[in-house]
């Protein structure tokens, strides 16, 4: 079977088609807008990472309850992904991600207005809601027009783009929050994603065509589910490539009180160091975007995870030794945050290569995995928080296992029936 990226599908805008991705500039276009869309997850978590110590003085809370808006975001995009993926397999890509802007852009605005915590924990809850809908829909306009190893070389591609949201983040959010305080980084989110919003609206086509819709009604999309769920071709690269995703928000929760308080770091000085990881992360993402077409995801999934592993022991003995000080925390993070550019790529494609049909349920069903686990994380690491590396050095490990094993156990071999 000829990729798609030869055969050129046509791509139906609201009155026209054109082919796609013969014309560069289009590709370039499509690289760009699905890219900023996917950015808004970690930059609606980044941007604000500097600010934790901060909102837990002048809010008067403790640190958990800080990092209880962190688990309130990634609870939200598990949930709402449940019902945006059915949603735009059956009325298409362009009218959901739509209304989810429009959502992400009042949620950001009541966060800057927060009065207290729990007015932060519901406004972070209802941001989250609209910015699932980037994350599920760029995804599946993805398999739209991609599969196999084009599919991973293309999400390859959109880790780039969304590499630069942990960089300038990060930095952009401690200068906010040093010159005009934690909630001029909220107006900053509302602002961006009021030009995501123009950038969609006008040059976002709808990779959906009515004839490739689903049909039946949400209900029976929602249906999908159970399908997906009872097959182990989606199951196992979902599972293994999600549970990488908990060493990324064990350090998104931890991080911050990790290397702040603990060894004393700026929140400027933070910034930079997690702008430096996620250079690893976009290195990564295209080192397999140029591996992945001769050794295919399955084979490239599996060696990410390893390394994963290697990586998530040296922390644990980091952790519990203070072997190398400071050093012996960054260094194997930055290779685990580095795997996060490349493992998921790989089980994302792999998780959608059987069901072209229902792509937009099966990129949500593996987004509610995903963050659903990065909140679970996020609350145990505010519950076991004791000072100290060793959380968030043993939840990284603990994942590191269970991706391992989930990848060997649950992946079906060529003599399963």
């Amino acid at each position: 079977m000829r990729s798609r990226s030869k055969s050129c599908p046509r791509v139906h805008g609201r009155n026209r088609a054109f082919k796609f991705p013969a014309d560069p500039a289009m590709r370039l276009r499509l690289i760009l807008i699905l890219g900023s869309l996917t950015a808004f997850g970690p930059l609606s978590v980044d941007m604000y990472l500097p600010s934790f110590p901060t909102l837990a003085r002048e809010l008067n809370t403790a640190a958990a309850s800080v990092q209880a808006t962190l688990s309130a975001y990634l609870a939200g995009l598990a949930v709402a992904q449940a019902f945006y993926g059915p949603i735009s397999d059956r009325y298409g890509r362009r009218g959901p991600l739509l209304v989810g802007l429009v959502l992400y852009v009042a949620a950001s605005i009541a966060c800057a207005l927060a009065p207290n915590i729990e007015s932060l924990w519901l406004a972070r809850l209802a941001q989250s809601v609209g910015g699932c809908a980037g994350l599920v829909i760029a995804r599946a306009a993805v398999r739209d027009l991609y599969s196999g190893a084009e599919a991973a070389r293309f999400f390859s591609l959109l880790m780039l783009v969304l590499g630069t949201a942990p960089i300038v983040g990060p930095l952009l959010g401690a200068q906010l929050l040093v010159h005009f305080g934690w909630r001029a980084i909220f107006w900053t989110l509302a602002l961006l994603a009021m030009a995501a919003l123009v950038a969609v609206a006008l040059g976002l086509p709808e990779t959906l065509p009515p004839q490739r819709r689903a049909r039946g009604g949400v209900l029976q999309a929602l249906a999908s589910y159970r399908e997906l769920l009872r097959d182990r071709r989606f199951l196992a690269p979902t599972l293994a490539g999600d549970l990488v995703f908990a060493g990324l928000f064990a350090f998104i929760a931890g991080g911050p009180f990790v290397f702040i308080e603990l060894h004393g770091l700026r929140p400027e000085t933070f910034a930079l160091l997690f702008s430096a990881n996620a250079l690893g992360l976009m290195l990564a993402s295209q080192i397999n975007a140029r591996l992945v077409g001769r050794y295919g995801p399955a084979r490239m999934l599996t060696a990410s995870l390893l390394v994963y592993f290697v990586a998530a022991i040296a922390l644990l003995v980091a952790a519990l030794t203070d072997f190398g000080g400071i050093f012996g925390i960054i260094v194997p993070l930055f290779v685990l945050i580095s795997i996060v550019g490349m493992a998921p790529a790989n089980a994302l494609a792999l998780a959608q290569e059987h069901y072209p049909h229902a792509a937009g349920s099966a990129t949500a069903l593996f987004g509610m995995f995903q963050f659903g686990i990065g909140a679970i994380v996020g609350v145990l690491i505010g519950l076991i928080h004791d000072g100290t590396a060793l959380p968030m050095a043993a939840l990284i490990a603990i994942a590191s296992i269970a991706s391992l094993a989930v990848n060997h156990w649950l992946t079906p071999r060529a003599a399963d029936p």
